[in-house]
């Protein structure tokens, strides 16, 4: 898809990433997006990929191995990265981790939606930061 847009999503629960592909679906977002299960795979995409760079990058604050929060700091520390725009996903409502994650450089910390209407909001609240 010519023009289209790229997203990062990194998320190991199978179900969140079929729900979001639906909702980008059902909204018509034309956005390309490529799935990894872990922080280290999101690094590996990063510096192995950079033809293909993402316009956002989602994470999920709790993964194996390298979690949300640790990939972002990572992701933030490097001039290559540090500007793509990056949403936490997560089903937390800890405002430590909240405040963790803006001071890290999060753009967005989004509460893990439970219904594909809700996943649809979602989609509409990221436009604005898929440039």
């Amino acid at each position: 898809m010519a023009g289209s847009k790229i997203i990062l999503y990194a998320d190991d629960d199978a179900d969140d990433r079929t729900w979001f592909s639906e909702a980008c679906r059902t909204v018509s977002q034309s956005w390309q997006v490529h799935f990894v299960e872990t922080g280290q795979q999101v690094i590996d995409y990063l510096r192995n990929t950079r033809s293909l760079m993402p316009s956002l990058i989602m994470l999920d604050l709790n993964m194996p191995g390298m979690d949300g929060r640790q990939t972002l700091k990572q992701i933030k520390e490097d001039e290559s990265f540090q500007q793509i725009p990056v949403v936490m996903v997560t089903t937390s409502i800890n405002r430590i981790d909240k405040e963790v994650c803006h001071r890290l450089g999060a753009d967005l910390l989004i509460t893990k939606p439970d219904t594909m209407g809700k996943w649809q909001q979602v989609i509409q609240q990221l436009q604005s930061l898929v440039v």
